[in-house]
């Protein structure tokens, strides 16, 4: 017999239609919420972009590359493809393609970092978001939307931002293959890695342990698991190395030089200069050379919390710690807790061994701290459960207070507002407690999470939003440029931002010898603009300040547009305008001239072996060169330069002792070996 199924009681009747509403008013919460945060991320990175911090070295490269097509798979730094960047030239690809469709300007090359950092923050609150709860995305977003040195370098055309965000897309695809056992989002992960590996070589793989580990103590068979990793790993180690192996298996003599490197090769580039050669302890001069950026103090287990690195990164480092033993103890997903967890450990250990960086290499820490204690913070919120809450917002607080106290320079002010914001929220959360028991009904949850919300980011976001009025070209970092732009060796911060070596020298980055053509007290990151807040004293601004540099930082601006004129209209038949000693001395003439063929000799910094000495001679047999910008000195600079002993030396010998200087140009640095 068929009998009707009994009526449903009135309260599961309701609750459905009551649960729909309910779940599509988070879901438009979450979207007017990531708008908010995606507006915000655009003001703090786009605003006042014509002062952005704009390395007219990796201006030179878009524009180079937006040349032809050969230059951009190269990375080629010269409209002729002579010399190559020191790196992968996979973060210069978007702003090459902006350069091509609107032309050069500022803008050009730094609004794609600005668009890859809010792409950043939105997929970080998406992953937050389905891996918990709308309010863990959006606090995720939050912090990495106030992350100062990811704003700070997001303002600049420095290589980081479309790195960043590669990773970010990796946590969103890992979030997947952990949370569904998937091989298919595996491989999609692991090809996310690979496309970070484009954009800042191995460091990207550093991802891999935290991602293989968790994938490891999935739910399901132990062969399975390894097989997938397996799988996984091989097809991103595969991917990664894609360019490296296509540019060496094209003969030597059909590509530009690979800069950077003793024998032309890729493979040196990568896992030598950019890999070994950042440890100096491991550094072998005879396989490759190293570089070491002067500028975040020397390696140690506090480093991350030294004077040039707290303000940039480590306001909400303790809160991840903290927030990866909450996730463990409420039993939240294993793998994704140890893929987060893991993920940071391995970053900051890397970053505080690393011989020498920049600051905004730890850029790359906002992702697992975010997602930590967004993840945290809203499983807490999502199982009422007071104190992870009320704990990660006093460490934050704490921290703030402590880091501005112990540091000059940083506002003590905005952390105790912070700290007061952050004894409200407390009381908004204890407040909240119970409210599915409809037993407390103060505050509506959207306005507890917001307050929630500013006293975790409230010092972090006021230290980035100050950066706008704070470029640095050189060496961008968050806050006031002239107290935390710079160091010498010894990591401390005496020199501005520009000085690269001891205080009040110029020189490459770690090398602290001169630069080609730059006055004493210039030089450190490639191809600076001159007249930045806190940077070092050079003349002219925009595309002319790097020209500047070259005639040995005494011209006016109008001076070297006076030069740029003189020697575009005395190129005659020649197919190079001028040759320069380093490319950062050429960068601000390729600028200038909107893609003028300028020869860098000796690439970077005057040390690739580019070219010869012979075919520098043939060059000038030829008639395809006639004119040499040198230092105001010849044989001075350039010999002097420790990475260039060899072919820079020889050609700048042979110079001084075959060309004459060219009286009628506007400074006597022009010679002319016209035969």
């Amino acid at each position: 017999m068929v009998t009707d199924a009994p009526p449903l009681p009135p309260a599961s009747v309701s609750s459905t239609p009551r649960s729909r509403i309910a779940s599509a008013r988070r879901q438009w919460g979450f979207r007017l919420g990531l708008a908010a945060l995606a507006v915000a991320t655009a003001l703090l990175t786009v605003w006042a972009i014509d002062s952005a911090s704009e390395s007219q070295y990796y201006a030179a490269i878009a524009v180079s590359m937006s040349q032809n097509p050969a230059n951009f798979f190269f990375g080629a730094f010269d409209p002729a493809g002579t010399v190559t960047l020191d790196k992968i030239p996979g973060s210069f690809w978007i702003p090459a393609l902006f350069v091509a469709v609107f032309g050069y300007a500022t803008w050009t090359v730094v609004v794609p970092n600005a668009l890859a950092a809010v792409a950043t923050v939105v997929v970080v609150a998406v992953t937050g978001q389905r891996l918990v709860s709308p309010m863990a995305g959006l606090i995720a977003g939050a912090v990495v939307a106030t992350t100062p040195i990811l704003i700070a370098v997001s303002r600049s055309n420095q290589p980081e931002t479309f790195f960043v965000l590669s990773l970010a897309l990796v946590a969103w695809a890992a979030a997947r293959a952990l949370t569904q056992r998937s091989l298919g989002w595996l491989i999609a992960a692991g090809l996310f890695v690979a496309l970070a590996f484009q954009t800042y070589m191995l460091v990207a793989w550093a991802v891999w342990p935290a991602l293989a580990l968790a994938y490891l103590v999935t739910a399901q068979p132990v062969a399975r698991r390894v097989w997938h990793v397996a799988v996984a790993g091989a097809v991103s180690i595969a991917t990664s190395l894609t360019w490296i192996v296509i540019v060496s298996l094209i003969p030597a003599d059909s590509r530009p030089y690979i800069g950077s490197t003793l024998s032309h090769n890729p493979w040196e580039m990568v896992f030598g200069y950019n890999g070994l050669g950042r440890f100096s302890a491991t550094a072998d001069s005879s396989e490759y050379l190293s570089f070491s950026p002067p500028f975040s103090g020397d390696p140690s287990v506090v480093r991350l919390f030294t004077e040039q690195l707290a303000g940039q990164i480590a306001w909400l480092l303790p809160a991840a710690l903290l927030a990866t033993g909450v996730l463990w103890m409420l039993r939240f997903s294993r793998p994704v807790t140890i893929f987060l967890g893991t993920w940071l450990v391995v970053f900051a250990a890397m970053f505080s061994a690393v011989d020498g960086m920049h600051q905004f290499y730890t850029a790359a820490l906002a992702l697992p701290v975010a997602l930590l204690i967004g993840l945290a913070f809203g499983v807490a919120r999502q199982r009422d459960i007071l104190w992870p809450q009320v704990s990660l917002i006093a460490v934050t607080g704490v921290t703030a207070v402590l880091i501005s106290l112990w540091y000059p320079g940083y506002s003590t002010v905005v952390s105790v507002v912070q700290a007061a914001i952050g004894a409200v929220a407390i009381v908004l959360v204890f407040a909240a407690s119970g409210r599915r028991n409809q037993t407390r009904r103060f505050v509506p949850r959207w306005i507890t999470a917001l307050v929630a919300t500013l006293a975790l980011v409230l010092t972090p976001a006021v230290w980035a939003a100050v950066t706008i009025a704070n470029p640095s070209d050189i060496n961008p970092v968050a806050g006031g440029v002239s107290e935390m732009g710079g160091g010498g060796p010894d990591g401390g911060l005496g020199a501005a931002p520009g000085q690269g070596g001891a205080p009040g020298q110029g020189g490459a980055p770690g090398t602290g010898s001169p630069q080609v053509g730059a006055a004493p007290g210039q030089g450190g990151d490639p191809g600076s603009r001159a007249g930045q807040p806190g940077g070092a004293q050079n003349p002219g601004i925009g595309p002319m300040a790097g020209l500047g540099q070259a005639l040995g930082g005494t011209a006016a601006s109008t001076a070297s547009a006076d030069l740029v004129a003189w020697l575009q209209e005395n190129q005659g038949e020649a197919h190079y305008l001028v040759a320069t000693f380093g490319a950062r001395s050429a960068a601000g003439i390729i600028l200038a001239t909107d893609g003028g063929s300028v020869l860098p000799i000796g690439g970077f910094n005057s040390s690739d072996a580019v070219p010869t000495l012979e075919e520098f001679r043939q060059l000038v047999a030829d008639g395809d060169l006639r004119y040499v910008l040198t230092a105001s000195e010849p044989g001075g600079a350039a010999a002097r330069d420790s990475g260039s002993s060899s072919t820079s030396a020889q050609i700048q010998a042979w110079v001084a002792e075959n060309c004459t200087v060219a009286t009628d140009a506007p400074s006597n640095a022009v010679y002319d070996c016209a035969i």
